[in-house]
């Protein structure tokens, strides 16, 4: 059987690699649900090869997979039992990595992971492409995900972001220091 027949038997549908981290995770916002679907995403491309085929968007409230979010716009919470998976299943080498995944940004906020993704170079290059272009959802490209994640772990990107933040925070009280002196 050739690689490419092969991978495709062994891909994943979005649908329930989202209805197995509801399993996982409890009921969480679709907010959440879309991040920790795209990040479990970056780090299967990351190990080798993309664990669905669905194209991630970079909206503006992050990266989202639009068929999972048109199945349950609307709605502001998600649970295992609103979703039904759609594909062959999940191996257990996929489950084992969508684990993996959730260990870290599992008990994330939504909020938190959403400006998380805000920060990270795949997100903000497709909406800078596409604002320029005129598209209000461009594609963040497989390539680009994997330029940016390979090399590095959870525990870096997490610490660049937060140390980003509070170099903000800090340049604010400088100015507020500074008018408070005069």
């Amino acid at each position: 059987m050739p690689d490419l027949a092969r991978a495709q038997l062994a891909m994943a549908h979005v649908f329930d690699v989202a209805s197995y981290i509801l399993e996982r995770q409890g009921p969480v916002t679709i907010l959440k649900l879309q991040k920790l679907v795209y990040y479990v995403q970056a780090w299967a491309v990351v190990k080798g090869e993309p664990l669905f085929n669905d194209a991630i968007k970079a909206w503006a409230q992050g990266p989202v997979v639009p068929a999972l979010w048109h199945e349950h716009k609307g709605r502001r919470q998600i649970a295992a039992e609103d979703m039904a998976a759609r594909g062959p299943g999940l191996t257990d080498e996929q489950r084992a990595h969508i684990d993996s995944v959730l260990a870290y940004y599992g008990n994330l906020p939504p909020l938190y992971l959403s400006k998380l993704t805000h920060f990270e170079r795949p997100w903000r290059d497709a909406r800078d492409r596409g604002q320029q272009s005129g598209h209000a959802s461009p594609v963040i490209p497989i390539e680009a995900i994997r330029a940016f994640y390979s090399g590095r772990t959870p525990e870096e990107l997490e610490a660049d972001y937060q140390m980003t933040v509070a170099r903000r925070v800090m340049k604010q009280h400088e100015e507020c220091l500074a008018r408070l002196a005069r």
